[in-house]
């Protein structure tokens, strides 16, 4: 696997990780409801002081819910942190105008990791009613990085001078259709994406299809890992969250754990890290409810 390196600029610190063959670390941070930070930042130095962070994801309106912006959060992070921040950039619900203002700005304030994704339907968050719109796919945004990495705006015209995004696309090993997940991979490839994020799994098996299918990942891929807490936490993303696809043996395994389920969890996310290690070229970790205690349960072992 190999990665370019952003033309100009400072460029990405994760990305010369990844282009070296370094294996990555990147831990998932919900925006504030508010504008206060210091509960999750006390969390987030708690969690550094056990492991070792390459970049912290800054999500982008999860679940369409109201929360500070992706971009605020990025800063706030690398500020205050020390680590690099990935920002996760959705195309739906925003003009190309609104898109391309933001990451002008982000790279700016020295953000310079881009996750670029579609993004959740307003009609399952905080304000229902609100207009959904989507000027631009993720191919064309990726497109539209790399020609800024070029020096060259969204609209034809020519930058002072070129940015230095590193671009990572998603990709999902548990699509229904796999066929047009591929493609769609492929279409991310060539428009300019430098690395792979995947949406979470919970076991090697589809990670392992897709690699096989594709003859090997073009880029390097960093694997979506969400540690279980319960049995009825791994019930309810299986049954109500589209995407997640937890195998009956895992539940079953978490079922048969009873008050270590959550030490279960933590294994079962371990086992999916090493029975991947060969195809990937690091982990994505996401806590849920804010555990980054358990994050480091997980990495602390790994």
């Amino acid at each position: 696997m190999s990665s370019s390196i952003p033309p100009a600029g400072q460029p990405s610190a994760l990305l010369q990780k990844l282009h070296d063959g370094e294996f990555v670390t990147t831990v998932e941070v919900h925006p504030p409801r508010g504008f206060l930070f210091e509960r999750t930042l006390g969390s987030l130095k708690a969690l550094m002081e056990r492991v070792y962070v390459d970049a912290f994801n800054a999500t982008d309106v999860p679940l369409a819910q109201a929360r500070m912006s992706a971009v605020a959060l990025s800063v706030l992070l690398q500020r205050q942190t020390g680590v690099e921040a990935i920002l996760h950039t959705g195309t739906r619900n925003r003009n190309v105008l609104s898109l391309h203002s933001d990451l002008i700005g982000a790279h700016a304030l020295n953000v310079r990791n881009v996750f670029v994704f579609h993004g959740d339907n307003p009609s399952i968050g905080d304000y229902p009613n609100a207009s959904s719109l989507s000027d631009v796919t993720s191919s064309q945004l990726i497109s539209a990085l790399s020609r800024m990495n070029a020096g060259e705006e969204v609209a034809g015209h020519t930058l002072p001078e070129p940015t230095s995004f590193a671009i990572a696309c998603a990709l999902s090993p548990n699509a229904p259709h796999i066929d047009e997940e591929i493609a769609s991979l492929e279409r991310k490839v060539e428009a300019g994406a430098h690395y792979i994020m995947t949406q979470t799994v919970f076991d090697a098996a589809p990670v392992r299809r897709l690699h096989d299918l594709l003859g090997g990942f073009p880029l390097p891929v960093v694997l979506g890992v969400l540690p279980l807490q319960s049995a009825r936490h791994a019930e309810f993303l299986h049954n109500n969250v589209p995407g997640m696809v937890i195998p009956e043996a895992i539940r079953n395994r978490l079922h048969a754990a009873g008050d270590n389920a959550r030490a279960e969890g933590a294994a079962i996310a371990r086992e999916l890290i090493e029975e991947t290690r060969e195809m990937i070229a690091g982990v994505y970790m996401i806590p849920s409810f804010g555990r980054y205690d358990v994050v480091a349960d997980v990495l602390a072992d790994d």
